[in-house]
């Protein structure tokens, strides 16, 4: 069984048009579906960027809000050691 596709139009920008073809015969030589390979790429890169930032964001709350980390119920250094 083969990949199930799906079709999109989308309207681009001349500049923009032009950008994607010239990326696609770079990568791809103008061969069929490279149009579809490279908005593929862009879209699976720019999942992974967002995933990253969304992950990197919540690490950041986590330190800004702290963790509790418990107490340590020592008066002296020197109690929390066997150095007597």
């Amino acid at each position: 069984m083969g990949v199930v596709m799906g079709n999109v139009t989308v309207s681009l920008e001349e500049s923009a048009e032009q950008k994607l073809r010239a990326i696609a015969n770079q990568k791809y030589k103008n061969k069929k579906g490279a149009l579809s390979r490279v908005i593929t790429e862009a879209l699976d890169l720019y999942s992974k960027q967002s995933a990253r930032q969304r992950a990197m964001d919540r690490q950041f709350k986590w330190m800004d809000e702290g963790f509790e980390m418990g107490k340590i119920q020592a008066e002296k250094r020197e109690d929390l050691y066997d150095r007597r």
